[in-house]
């Protein structure tokens, strides 16, 4: 059926299945703004170069797959729960500094991250250690200089962030490697026995945990009954990309305040914008209209870009009850 995106943003249909099999199309409607300057001083103003709808995660290094993490994640499913919130960027300094400590702040929630500079696996007197941290001035917020990774053989994976750094077979084999330098503030790694959680706050990949977990059980009985479909207990929180901790269940609203701090050389604040988009799906005997709220927020601050995501699902139909036409628009 015809789509007609009357938006001046970016904007996709999308033929998918859900859960039970039926067969669906999923409009999504990207906005790109940046924060302005001068005598926009902190409002949000339309990009020039807009970013596209995203139908697969782009990688940070494709050649090396199995290891590597999503530097954007896909806009590319049927709804998600609450808001995602993914940051991408780097840490700076104005002066070079051993470590930078990273805030994001949204709604009445804050994440912290301490940022360190380059740093590896030693062998000290009584245990594998790691070094001090070289100076720097900036340096980019990954989940490859996070705690993580797998060994050589994947024989051990940390399946929470399989693209980082410290896992092994043997804590031997860490010296002289490269040792986190992306840590909680107050769980920090000193040493090879240190493992605590990877701390990171871009997107995850499905394969990851816990998007793992929540894609269901894909067992015999899966095979037997359900297959290619989703399996039974599949949780529809399997879609959020955000890390854990910058998911919003309960979804940010417009005027909702967003800072970041330590990514850019000055705060990094704006309040969340009303979005006046709506969606159409006509059908023979009606048209359903939705207003989308934002599932998805891409905040880039070193690029001063914001992104934000909208979707919403129709039934394909048959007969009298098909789709015939979708429309996405903007309210005058």
């Amino acid at each position: 059926m015809p789509f007609a995106n009357a938006t001046p943003f970016a904007a996709l249909d999308v033929p998918m299945l859900d859960r039970t099999g039926r067969e669906m199309v999923v409009v999504i409607v990207k906005a790109t703004f940046t924060l302005g300057k001068g005598a926009k001083e902190g409002k949000l103003v339309p990009a020039d170069e807009p970013a596209p709808v995203r139908v697969t995660d782009v990688l940070r290094d494709p050649k090396n797959a199995e290891r590597s993490s999503a530097l954007y994640p896909s806009d590319l499913c049927l709804e998600k729960r609450g808001t995602d919130l993914v940051i991408v960027g780097k840490a700076v300094s104005k002066k070079k500094v051993t470590y930078v400590d990273v805030g994001i702040s949204a709604k009445a929630k804050t994440v912290t991250l301490r940022v360190h500079g380059m740093r590896e696996y030693f062998r000290g007197l009584m245990e594998v250690a790691i070094s001090a941290p070289v100076p720097f001035e900036e340096m980019p917020i990954e989940w490859e200089r996070a705690y993580g990774g797998a060994s050589e053989d994947f024989g051990v994976v940390e399946q929470r962030n399989p693209a980082g750094v410290g896992v092994a077979k043997s804590d031997k084999t860490l010296v002289g490697k490269l040792a986190p330098q992306i840590e909680h503030p107050g769980a920090p790694h000193k040493t090879s026995k240190d493992k605590h959680p990877p701390a990171g706050i871009g997107s995850i990949l499905p394969h990851w945990s816990p998007r793992l977990e929540r894609a269901g059980t894909f067992d015999a009985e899966w095979k037997k009954t359900k297959m290619p479909l989703m399996p039974p207990d599949f949780d529809v929180r399997h879609y959020n990309v955000a890390a854990a901790p910058l998911v919003f269940e309960q979804g940010l609203a417009p005027g909702d305040p967003i800072s970041i701090l330590g990514m850019s050389p000055d705060l990094f604040a704006f309040a969340l914008p009303a979005l006046p988009i709506f969606i159409e799906a006509r059908y023979d005997e009606k048209t359903e209209t939705a207003r989308p709220q934002v599932d998805t927020i891409l905040i880039e601050p070193s690029k001063g870009q914001i992104e934000l995501v909208v979707r919403k699902a129709f039934p394909v139909g048959r007969g009298r009850s098909a789709l015939r036409e979708l429309r996405a628009d903007v309210d005058a």
